[in-house]
This record gives structure tokens, sequence and C-alpha cells, in this order.
């Protein structure tokens, strides 16, 4: 689990068995981003999403197909983002999550913040910098 932003956490694949664990570090929201079934014995994103029933953690599943970044789910990153809550959003190794997250706070955020975050968290946004300059001129 590695801290973005002030409420925004981005993981490898979670299982049903962290979900306590996230309760406990006071997590609101979890954000599936990876579809299901990319590997043999990964967890489904029911098995959690029931976990987090059960822990009364909100769920949202909002898969991204690795190289499918879409303006839907950069638009509904965004409402999550917006929100301000606790949330934490998984996929394989965490790079959809950060990718998504970069581009929905592009919307409204400075990209240099943006792209200096994502390298704080360990993730070299640069690559990034023409489509957020694009998303940002266009809200």
């Amino acid at each position: 689990m590695i801290k973005v932003s002030d409420n925004f956490y981005v993981s490898s694949q979670i299982d049903d068995r962290h979900v306590g664990y996230l309760k406990e570090q006071g997590f609101n929201l979890v954000v599936c981003n990876r579809p299901n079934d990319e590997e043999q014995g990964q967890t489904g994103f029911e098995q959690i999403e029931q976990a987090c029933k059960e822990a009364d953690i909100n769920f949202i599943n909002l898969p991204m197909v690795p190289g499918n970044l879409t303006s839907e789910l950069i638009t509904e990153t965004k409402a999550i983002i917006d929100k301000n809550i606790k949330t934490i959003a998984y996929c394989r190794t965490g790079t959809r999550c950060i990718n998504l997250w970069a581009c929905a706070n592009a919307i409204e955020g400075n990209i240099e913040e943006t792209i200096e975050l994502g390298t704080e968290a360990g993730y070299d946004l640069d690559h990034l910098r023409p489509l957020l300059k694009e998303i940002n001129s266009s809200s």
C-alpha cells in the first residue's frame, strides 16, 4: 500500500483477508481497477466486495484493461477523488491505479504537482505529461 495523497492510496492485488486491516487503518472505500481473471489464482472482486460489505467499507468495481485508459474511467476516478474519503485503489501492481489517479487529478490539478506526488509514491509519471496537459487544458 502506497500513499499518493492525503486520502488516496494505491496497491497491488489485495484479497479478502486484507479488508480487516484496511478497516483498522480507517479506509472508507476500496476501488478495484483490475478485471477478474487476469491471472490464475487472482482473488475476484466479488470476494473482496463481500468482505468490504461485511466490514462496512464501500467498494467500487472500476476495472481497467491494461492500455485502455478511457475518459469514462478518468471521470469516474475524479468523482472518487472528489469524495475526499480515505480510499485505496488496487490492480495487479498499482500502476493502473496511479495512472488513473494522475489523469483524474490533472482535470483541475497542477500537472507538476501531480507528477511529483507520483514520483514520491515511487511511480515515474513523466511519460504521462503530454496526456495530463491535454486533460488539464480541455477541462
